[in-house]
């Protein structure tokens, strides 16, 4: 700008019309040098970026490429004592042959590790409190609570004939960390970290993450008492339908009850921003027997509910020495198979919803905080201290109280704790079990398995080729002297101890029903007459009604019938609701809204598609009315718990809309006393008023599929840009949390989808070859695998892929084959 305003003023005319060519010369060149080196520089950096991004591209194809086990070939190793063939499928899938048990387990293990070794570490570090050393200081209050909930111990003995088994499967998720080193999954290399060694015991970690995410009781229990404190007991009973309306309220001392930090809540907000815990574990099974089948076989079916995540919960494998040969689902880590079948018998799970965990009020000393009072006496709890690996600081040393029930969990005053008693701490764990499970050849056999089941709580339905079918109930069930379980109870009596358990032969079951059908779906097991109180934590009814309304259709089934049914995503609660909502329409809008809305709710059919446009109103209308019903009452903190009980919101509305009145209803912000009916119209006006504001004042464009959309998260998928690398979605979805096919989103964060059908399973007892699996991604969590999202289609588009049984069958479909080999023979 300088050189151009001295040349004006000496030549009296701007450089490009001066009639001096050489000066003229001059400011070209310089100004064209200096344009030339602004876009010289441009280029060099955009291409040093390009090279940057695209180096680091290549590193990171290349990095991810590397970590690929191998499946193909030969491997010696140690502790094997003859070879093993592992053959995957064209799913990545391995059927696994050894010529012995110890064998058979190690490859197991090996497998396991192949595809899922991050995965495995994740829950094993989760389980034992043990994030902090690989993700900071912002998770010491997860780890201090994991190690905290079961610091009263854990029942790990297992029988002389299933310890070398442990043994073997932990040796070979060993034996793939020594012969992989440096080509370990890229997590690790994220997080600057090596897996320690797996030992024997660590599955048991992994099962205190399952067996806390299946327990309701310690997201409702203390959510229950915080709500009790603010509203009171009527509205309390209210909130959480199914608490017997003569049963007393036990702890009403508004000084024992002083609201604490709730270290649950805490730490699933924690949780959250790495692990989704949607929910408490719904599911679905179902089995009919050869009367009420086609093939004159019985035929059963599973879908277990639990948090979409990438990857997937479930992992498959087929095991087959000479004294055992079964193919199912496993869970990370852990050597079993819970959901299954071999060529004789069949099995999938539902979760019981067991009430086995109780809070118990403690009165502490004043003059000694390590005592608390018992039956008229100070006892001195015991002290257990835990040191805290945390990344980039120093460790963290915590101490845990524990009382005779329990840790304590809570302090809210220096006058009282809250501590609990969990029955994982005191029931045995599924080794024994699960082994004698798919060894079982028939229904009494698999009952007798069963008999030692208890943790993770699970109802069980099975079935044989000769025809048998059955129902077990296998779970802790507590026998308590006094008291419902819901709320705190006093801890400083014997009044509310726990008495025992239920022996196996009184939990209910059933074995070749007349009727020829069994289903569960995490709904009330027993009548009133039955003595023992298994829990008040059971699903809303929508599921089972619906299972038992299409089982009850037709007189004989296929596997086609099973797959419409695990596809149906009709809402017995929209059912139920939707003439409530129509009814609304004119007492939120008395223009000509109203008659849009009118026409397209009176025509639903109440099935939440994708495409359905009166599905995302009543959807959203849900949310609204939780809102409207329990938000003013509760406040926000509070009212977020609520939420994440999961199961009661719906069961509350669904007993208010049927009574047509509620405490709840009257907005405590107004002088008007308002009614459920006003409620529901305020929802629907807020509903609409939100809709527009995302998809626009069209309604015929107000698509479920364009809210409700599914992403399989990864924990380290929850940070930017991690999340283009690990993330998979998102894919708009069917369903609703109260359908058969269960697409859930949390409540409080409506309407992202983050827990529901984790798997699918049909078998039919008549086709060995012929059953029908799919998981919701892939088998394999290597992102370079082609076994990482191949089953994402069938998923989403409700189809199967059947899964070979039988070694001919196997070997028609082989991808992979790969030789485990006794180091001894290399």
């Amino acid at each position: 700008m300088g050189y151009r305003v001295a040349h004006e003023a000496r030549t009296g005319c701007p450089p490009f019309f001066c009639p001096d060519g050489r000066r003229r010369r001059r400011f070209m060149t310089e100004e064209g040098d200096m344009k030339r080196w602004m876009w010289i520089t441009v280029i060099v950096v955009v291409c040093i970026l390009a090279a940057i991004s695209g180096g680091g591209y290549l590193w990171l194809q290349w990095r991810l490429s590397k970590e690929l086990p191998q499946i193909n070939g030969e491997i010696a190793l140690n502790g094997i004592r003859e070879n093993i063939e592992i053959i995957r499928d064209e799913w990545g899938v391995p059927h696994i042959y050894a010529q012995n048990e110890k064998d058979l387990y190690f490859a197991f293990g090996y497998a396991m590790a192949q595809d899922r070794l991050w995965q495995m570490d994740f829950h094993r570090r989760l389980g034992k409190g043990a994030l902090s050393e690989i993700l900071g200081k912002k998770f010491i209050a997860v780890d201090r609570y994991f190690r905290t909930i079961a610091a009263a111990g854990a029942d790990t003995s297992v029988s002389e004939k299933i310890a070398p088994l442990l043994d073997a499967f932990s040796e070979g998720i060993n034996a793939f960390m020594d012969s992989h080193k440096g080509r370990l999954p890229i997590e690790f290399t994220i997080l600057g970290f090596r897996p320690s060694p797996w030992t024997p015991e660590d599955y048991i970690a992994v099962l205190k993450v399952v067996n806390w995410a299946l327990s309701s009781g310690w997201r409702v229990d203390m959510t229950a008492r915080r709500m009790l404190e603010k509203v009171g007991e009527e509205r309390l009973k209210e909130a959480f339908p199914g608490w017997p309306g003569d049963a007393p309220i036990v702890i009403k001392n508004e000084k024992l009850l002083k609201a604490g930090i709730d270290r649950t809540q805490e730490v699933l907000a924690l949780l959250d921003g790495i692990f989704p815990l949607g929910g408490s574990g719904a599911s679905n099974n179902w089995v009919v027997s050869g009367d009420k089948s086609l093939s004159c076989k019985p035929i059963l079916a599973n879908d277990p509910h639990v948090s979409l995540t990438n990857p997937s919960f479930w992992w498959e494998v087929h095991l087959s020495c000479p004294t055992i040969d079964v193919t199912g689902f496993a869970v990370t880590g852990v050597p079993g198979i819970p959901v299954g079948h071999t060529g004789s018998t069949a099995w999938g799970v539902t979760n019981v919803m067991t009430d086995d965990v109780d809070f118990y009020v403690e009165k502490i000393n004043s003059k000694n905080a390590g005592q608390y009072l018992f039956n008229g006496k100070w006892e001195d709890m015991k002290v257990i201290k835990e040191t805290i690996a945390v990344k980039g600081e120093a460790p963290v040393v915590e101490e845990i109280f524990l009382t005779r029930h329990g840790p304590v969990i809570e302090r809210p005053d220096a006058e009282t704790a809250i501590s609990a008693r969990w029955a994982f701490s005191e029931r045995p764990q599924p080794a024994d079990p699960g082994y004698l499970l798919i060894k079982a050849k028939t229904v009494q056999e698999i009952g007798m398995a069963l008999s030692r089941w208890e943790l993770p709580g699970q109802n069980f339905v099975f079935a044989d080729a000769g025809g048998g079918i059955g129902y077990w109930c296998c779970s802790p069930v507590v026998i308590r002297a006094k008291g419902e379980g819901l709320l705190p109870v006093p801890g400083w009596t014997d009044e509310y101890e726990w008495k025992g358990y239920v022996p196996h032969e009184e939990k209910p079951h059933v074995i070749n029903p007349v009727n020829g059908v069994i289903f569960t779906a995490n709904n009330r097991l027993a009548g009133e007459d039955y003595p023992y109180q298994i829990t008040t934590y059971w699903e809303p009814a929508d599921r089972s009604l619906r299972i038992k309304e299409l089982l009850g259709a037709k007189e004989k089934f296929a596997p086609s019938d099973f797959m419409a049914i695990q596809m149906d995503v009709l809402s017995v609660l929209a059912r139920r609701i939707n003439p409530l909502m129509t009814e609304a329409v004119k007492d939120a809008f008395p223009d000509q809204k109203a008659s849009e809305l009118k026409a397209i709710l009176s025509s639903w059919d109440c099935r939440m598609e994708k495409e359905s446009v009166a599905a995302s109103i009543f959807e959203v209308f849900f949310i609204h009315l939780l809102d409207a019903v329990f938000k003013d009452e509760l406040g926000d903190e509070l009212y977020a718990a609520y939420l994440k009980t999961v199961s009661f919101p719906a069961r509350a509305i669904e007993a208010m809309a049927e009574a047509d009145k509620c405490l709840f209803c009257d907005d405590i912000s107004t002088p008007v006393k308002e009614t459920f009916r006003d409620a529901a119209a305020k929802a629907l006006k807020n509903a609409v008023t939100e809709i527009e504001g995302k998809l626009g004042s069209d309604m015929k464009k107000w698509y479920w599929g364009s809210l409700h959309a599914l992403t399989f998260e990864h924990p380290l998928g929850k940070k930017r840009p991690l999340d283009l690398i690990f993330n998979l979605g998102p894919f708009p979805v069917e369903g609703s949390p109260l359908t058969i096919n269960k697409k859930q989103y949390q409540y409080n964060n409506p309407y992202s989808c983050n827990h529901g059908v984790s798997m699918r399973m049909i078998v039919d007892l008549a086709l060995p070859d012929g059953a029908y699996h799919v998981l919701p991604t892939g088998e394999s969590g290597h992102i370079k695998s082609p076994h990482h999202t191949d089953q994402i289609p069938l998923y989403l588009e409700g189809k199967y892929r059947t899964m070979p049984f039988t070694r001919p069958e196997v070997e028609k479909k082989k991808e992979a084959y790969l030789i485990l080999k006794p180091e001894a023979s290399r």
